[in-house]
């Protein structure tokens, strides 16, 4: 949380912002291959397999797709960064560009439904269970 007043001086709050940002959890690879089933209502995601059935419906990912919504989901209780979400994926720790996160979530919108994802503006995404 960032607590910024009107009386601070411009560089108090960069400094703010800076060292908020600097907080942002450490998220490790996830292991796909060896990763759960996880289901959410009607959702079925099934990691071994690399599976996705929406009600009973075989959903077709892409292998980007499926490493996106299966870092979501996994970590459905926390909303993650696009870096974050690479990193999850890749273990790689920074990329330039994190554009292709952005169309898998797009991807994946039109495939399972606009609510499974939900954008965090300013921040990033999380996964929205069913109840």
């Amino acid at each position: 949380m960032i607590i910024v007043t009107f009386s601070d001086p411009e560089e108090q709050v960069v400094e703010k912002i800076k060292a908020v940002l600097a907080e942002d959890q450490e998220i490790e690879c996830i292991p796909i291959a060896e990763g759960k089933e996880m289901v959410f209502g009607d959702l079925e995601i099934r990691a071994k397999q690399r599976r996705v059935n929406l009600k009973g419906k075989e959903i077709e990912l892409t292998t980007r797709e499926f490493d996106v919504l299966y870092t979501l989901a996994y970590y459905h209780d926390q909303v993650l960064t696009t870096r974050q979400i690479y990193k999850a994926i890749t273990g790689e720790d920074v990329m330039g560009d994190y554009h292709g996160i952005e169309s898998s979530v797009y991807s994946i919108r039109k495939k399972l439904g606009r609510n499974v994802i939900q954008n965090i503006r300013g921040y990033g995404y999380q996964f929205k269970k069913e109840k």
